[in-house]
């Protein structure tokens, strides 16, 4: 599949700009319906980069072949002490804990998580600068990583190594690590304070109130979503344990959703329609998803990308072991509170998992 620019395309001799704009829009439809869905653990290996060790499933290098363009979605695995220390401008990350324990050093604040946890790096005014840790010497630890670019861009998200990890033996790249002007000095500015009581005067004095009540929000909030903290519930899709929900009034950053689908042996999800873009990791189990008729089977590590076409996705997942559970790591952009529920296709529940039949039977 040809690559495409994220730009418009240069018209064609003859072409208006119009035309050419509607032709990288189509283009741009047909990259996202003929993208790939599955993408196998086995298919993608394991690398040595000047940040740490682990495997990258998709980013900029390959949203060109992808039906869900715009997540980077990679996978961590710690055996040293230290991974490598690099800073975030803006932030706006979810790291889920898969196995181990260890210890994030950001912006000089211990977080500390555990095998479960999900840990957060919100969006901040000036910059993420972090480093990760191993804090069971002797075992590793791993993280699945989910960033979704469109918001990145939003923040003037960048990236810059601070120290290289203890496994790097490759050229080092000035040009790749922090200068020291990599934050503004016009990061800094702040105005004279603005306290509002009672009823703003003004709509601006309305914006004014609500960044009041943002950083009010944050010195508070959750930077790290603890397993044993998160119920499950049984709902119309499933057995659910949400660490992010649009619902949520406590965690650093909603604008990532994020939940584990626990599916019972040889059972399967409700069936549901909505826009795509959602991301499922197979945390462990054996199973298939029916994507708009379509079946991809998949297995332990393998990640399944829910298309975004029109239309939307209708999606179902089943189990296949009679004995073993399966169990999904999933996360989609918050677009619902930006665009409403039912985006452009609709949000419906189709067809009920068997585990919310039988609780529904019971009551």
């Amino acid at each position: 599949m040809e690559r495409l620019k994220e730009r418009d395309r240069e018209a064609e001799p003859g072409m208006d700009q119009y035309d050419a704009n509607l032709l990288f829009k189509i283009e741009k439809s047909r990259q996202r319906e003929q993208g790939k869905v599955l993408l196998r653990a086995q298919e993608i290996p394991w690398r040595q980069s000047r940040h740490g060790y682990g495997r990258r499933y998709c980013d900029s290098g390959n949203w060109d072949q992808i039906c869900a363009p715009g997540w980077c979605v990679s996978r961590t695995n710690q055996q040293k002490m230290a991974r490598g220390r690099h800073t975030h401008r803006g932030g706006g990350r979810l790291l889920f804990c898969l196995e181990g324990k260890g210890r994030t050093v950001n912006n000089g604040v211990n977080l500390d998580w555990e095998k479960g946890d999900l840990e957060i790096l919100p969006v901040t005014r000036t910059e993420n600068s972090h480093q990760h840790f191993n804090m069971d010497e002797g075992n590793p630890c791993g993280q699945l990583v989910l960033m979704f670019w469109p918001f990145m861009e939003a923040t003037a998200n960048e990236t810059r190594q601070v120290t290289d990890a203890p496994d790097w033996k490759g050229d080092k790249k000035p040009e790749l690590y922090r200068p020291g002007d990599f934050v503004p000095d016009r990061a800094f500015l702040e105005g004279s304070p603005i306290i509002i009581e009672g009823n703003p005067d003004s709509l601006l004095d309305e914006m004014f109130l609500r960044r009041n009540r943002w950083r009010d929000y944050m010195s508070k909030a959750r930077w790290i979503v603890r397993e044993k903290d998160q119920k499950t519930e049984t709902n119309r899709m499933g057995i659910y344990r949400w660490y992010v929900h649009p619902s949520f009034d406590d965690v650093a950053m909603k604008s990532l959703l994020f939940w584990i689908h626990e599916i019972p042996p040889g059972s399967h999800s409700g069936r549901q329609k909505f826009q795509g873009g959602r991301v499922h990791f197979v945390i462990e189990g054996h199973g298939y998803s029916m994507i708009n008729g379509v079946r991809y089977d998949w297995g332990p590590e393998d990640v399944v990308l829910s298309p975004v076409i029109a239309g939307g996705v209708v999606i179902q997942h089943f189990n296949s072991s009679p004995s073993q559970p399966a169990r999904l790591a999933c996360s989609e952009p918050n677009w619902y509170d930006i665009m409403g529920m039912d985006m452009a296709c609709g949000f419906e529940q189709l067809d009920e998992c068997p585990e919310w039949q039988a609780g529904r039977q019971k009551t």
